[in-house]
């Protein structure tokens, strides 16, 4: 069974190879390549601006002991208590742009799940999951590396999110 445990695991593994310490160019850390804008949802960083660059300029607020980037990254529990804060958002975020009734369609000759909106939506954010759906898999937008939300779409498909889903 695809459970939330896997989906996770799975997901931390594509971002970061599993590297709780892990920090590419653009400024994602941990194990899941959060950037502020994740940070900030999660409860975990505020920033004065609303520029999300990933500089790390704002301030840590001290959940779960973390007050710096480098206790972010030295710390595995925050790290995955800060992406399930986050997912639970990033579901709502998806729900109110009316992406959970795509759920069990068929784009691009794939059928679209919960758990594949999720991982898209931490590829790209939500915006651009709505995008690609309503364009019906025409608008295919990709991050700075070039994976695209719908090869997230496709790989994460299929796992148990119900625990995520069913709690909004």
């Amino acid at each position: 069974m695809k459970t939330l445990k896997y989906f996770l695991n799975d997901l931390g593994a594509r971002e970061s190879g599993g590297n709780y310490k892990a920090f590419n160019k653009y400024g994602y850390a941990g194990k899941y390549q959060m950037g502020e804008a994740a940070l900030i949802d999660a409860g975990y960083y505020t920033k004065s601006s609303k520029i999300y660059n990933n500089d790390w300029r704002g301030q840590f607020v001290g959940k779960d002991g973390v007050r710096s980037i480098q206790e972010f990254l030295n710390n595995p529990k925050a790290q995955e208590n800060a992406q399930m804060i986050f997912k639970k958002k990033q579901w709502g975020y998806l729900k109110a742009l009316g992406a959970q009734k795509y759920s069990g369609k068929i784009i691009n000759g794939f059928r679209v799940t919960d758990s594949g909106l999720l991982a898209a939506a931490h590829l790209k954010g939500a915006g651009s999951v709505i995008k690609y759906l309503k364009s019906e898999g025409k608008i295919i937008e990709k991050d700075g590396f070039g994976t695209s939300v719908e090869s997230y779409m496709k790989r994460f498909a299929g796992y148990d999110v119900s625990e995520i889903t069913k709690t909004l």
